[in-house]
């Protein structure tokens, strides 16, 4: 029998700086709550890099969080 194939999610909003990455860790929380892990790719992302708030946070990384463009 083949192995199941992870579930993916991707979580996007448009700096990647509160709403999908509070989304991502949302549904992390629940998906480690229920032992789901191994069967759930998480992650968020952001359609643009050009908001100045955007801009504040490429500088490093926040929470383990770390922005990349695409």
């Amino acid at each position: 029998m083949a192995e199941p194939v992870p579930k993916s999610v991707l979580f996007v909003c448009l700096g990647n700086i509160c709403r999908s990455p509070i989304a991502e860790a949302v549904f992390r929380k629940l998906v480690t709550d229920q032992k789901l892990s191994d069967h759930w790719r998480i992650d968020s992302a952001a359609t643009s890099t050009g908001s100045l708030t955007a801009a504040l946070f490429l500088t490093g990384t926040r929470a383990g969080h770390q922005i990349q463009e695409l």
